[in-house]
């Protein structure tokens, strides 16, 4: 971790938190969160050679709960890409 170029969070509150209680002490200052990732306020990799790195603290069961009705709307209007995997 301390080796990235980029350090992000899905939840910079609960990253803090976890740093006040002594985790996440050698990593690099806090770049972004997800959400400014996302609406392009804060930038992402800006080369290849950039390595980036996320903690992903958030519960997923949020996730979860949202994404049957993100997934509806979407195929309601025609939106999105299905991607091989």
């Amino acid at each position: 971790m301390a080796e990235s170029d980029k350090f992000c969070t899905d939840d910079t509150q609960q990253l803090l938190h976890y740093q006040q209680n002594g985790y996440f002490q050698n990593i690099p200052a806090l770049h972004a969160d997800l959400g400014e990732l996302v609406v392009g306020r804060k930038t992402g990799r800006e080369t290849p050679a950039e390595r980036t790195m996320t903690a992903n603290l958030g519960l997923a069961l949020d996730d979860m709960a949202v994404a049957p009705n993100i997934f509806k709307k979407a195929v309601e209007k025609g939106l999105g890409k299905w991607l091989p995997l």
